[in-house]
């Protein structure tokens, strides 16, 4: 399963997510463009979806210990958020690979898949990633999004309330924006790499 090729694509997708979570995290944006790694590597691995599932997941969860050990110590606990990121990625997104590969390109049905899929990995993470927020942080990460939860709170919202709130407000946009990235990405990537990829 885990390929000379498949290992180095786990290391660029976590070294991706490092980079541009941590750039985010340091500039107390609201969105988090920590998973564009994830995303891309499960479509460069699909359409084998427990293999993809399986290098995405690592990957999401390799760049989040490096950023918790360096940058951001909260980020380790949203271990089951990159799970939950690899899984909607391995086996939904990656079935837009066609449209994603598509030569001419498609724009129409792809930004209508990149909405979709990055609604509802944005959706997942949101549900999942809650209760970390709210009960062990209690709603406070260091994170832009804590501006988010503020407001909500500010509303009268109990704080489990805000805090999904927050999630179901930002997570959307943020997941269909890397799903946009790691697209982008995906269509730029040599075919000769994803055939070593695929290679068993």
């Amino acid at each position: 399963m885990f390929t000379t090729p498949r290992v180095v694509l786990i290391a660029l997708c976590a070294a991706l997510n490092f980079a541009l979570g941590s750039i985010v995290f340091l500039i107390k944006l609201p969105i988090y463009l920590d998973s564009i790694g994830t995303i891309l590597c499960a479509l460069l691995i699909a359409p084998r979806a427990w293999v993809a599932f399986s290098c995405a997941a690592l990957a999401g969860l390799i760049s989040s210990c490096i950023a918790g050990l360096l940058i951001n110590p909260f980020l380790p606990w949203f271990a089951l958020t990159d799970v939950a990121i690899a899984l909607v990625s391995a086996f939904i997104t990656a079935r837009g690979i066609a449209i994603f590969r598509a030569r001419p390109i498609r724009v129409g049905a792809l930004v209508v898949r990149v909405i979709s899929y990055g609604v509802l990995t944005g959706v997942v993470a949101a549900v999942v990633s809650a209760p970390v927020v709210a009960y062990l942080f209690g709603g406070v990460t260091g994170s832009g999004s804590a501006l988010v939860v503020a407001y909500f709170l500010k509303t009268g919202q109990q704080l489990m309330n805000a805090t999904l709130l927050s999630g179901l407000t930002a997570e959307p946009i943020d997941k269909s924006l890397q799903v946009l990235l790691a697209v982008l990405l995906y269509r730029a990537t040599p075919g000769e790499f994803i055939d070593l990829v695929h290679a068993k």
